[in-house]
């Protein structure tokens, strides 16, 4: 019968056991800096020092302009075509303004946010030249210029079509 020679002389780096006990940890410090790497280059905006105090007021004026735009009845058709955003409103403004604000919220950048100010070019209708703003979804909230009342809606990238923008029905409990 012959013996099996099991003292075989095979370099470390040809050792299967040696890659695995070595490379678990090698790829968690190789994931390590790659998300500092991102984290980095691409840090979240930062939120002011303010927040707390300037947060609760922010919170109750804008409860305060999307009641407003509930019980005026506010709505609007927005509409984009070669370029431009056309914007007609509906409602019981007892006055229809000059201009208003339309921002479009991109929801994770804050540095792709676009704010446009709409003429107002007759019948309650408003327009101007839509910018290129990428891909994806986009939050769009349209405002009088002095913030009295607000509606919003929702409109995916790049921007064809017709969509509606209604005011948001504003819940004052703290229960869900």
């Amino acid at each position: 019968m012959m013996a099996l020679d099991l003292s075989t002389d095979r370099p470390w780096w040809k050792e299967p056991m040696v890659w695995l006990i070595a490379g678990l940890p090698a790829t968690a410090v190789i994931a390590g800096f790659t998300t500092y790497f991102i984290a980095a280059h691409e840090p979240d905006s930062l939120v002011r020092a303010e927040y707390r105090k300037e947060g609760f007021a922010l919170v109750e004026k804008t409860t305060a302009a999307d009641t407003l735009a509930a019980e005026l009845g506010l709505f609007a058709r927005m509409t984009a075509d070669n370029g431009r955003l056309e914007v007609t409103l509906k409602g019981r403004l007892s006055t229809t303004p000059e201009r208003v604000a339309l921002t479009i919220i991109h929801p994770t950048r804050e540095s792709r946010d676009i704010a446009l100010v709409l003429a107002r070019s007759g019948g309650g209708s408003y327009g101007a030249n839509l910018p290129d703003v990428g891909n994806g979804k986009r939050i769009l909230v349209l405002e009088a210029e002095d913030r009295a009342w607000r509606i919003t809606g929702q409109w995916m990238a790049p921007f064809s079509g017709m969509t509606e923008l209604a005011a948001v029905e504003t819940n004052h409990s703290t229960h869900p």
